[in-house]
């Protein structure tokens, strides 16, 4: 899932913890903001990744397939284990 940080009614940070609180999908965070701070909470708060704005697509979509690959390979080992 690609979340923005900035949005109209909830910002991206309360979407995520959301999120979290149902499913372990990998979530890409996507902002104009590149401070420190903002990084880290949104990889505390469970953020699989941050790219900010403005980013190149074909490192986006280079990004997203590793999270895909990452989430693929867990659940093999997973359902092997089980």
């Amino acid at each position: 899932m690609l979340l923005d940080i900035v949005m109209n009614d909830l910002d991206g940070f309360q979407v995520l913890d959301l999120i979290r609180e149902h499913s372990n999908i990998p979530v890409v965070m996507v902002t104009g903001r590149c401070e420190g701070p903002t990084l880290r909470k949104a990889l505390n708060l469970g953020a699989d990744d941050y790219v900010t704005k403005p980013f190149s697509a074909v490192e986006l979509v280079a990004r997203i397939k590793a999270k895909l690959r990452r989430t693929a390979q867990a659940a093999s080992v997973w359902y092997q284990a089980s």
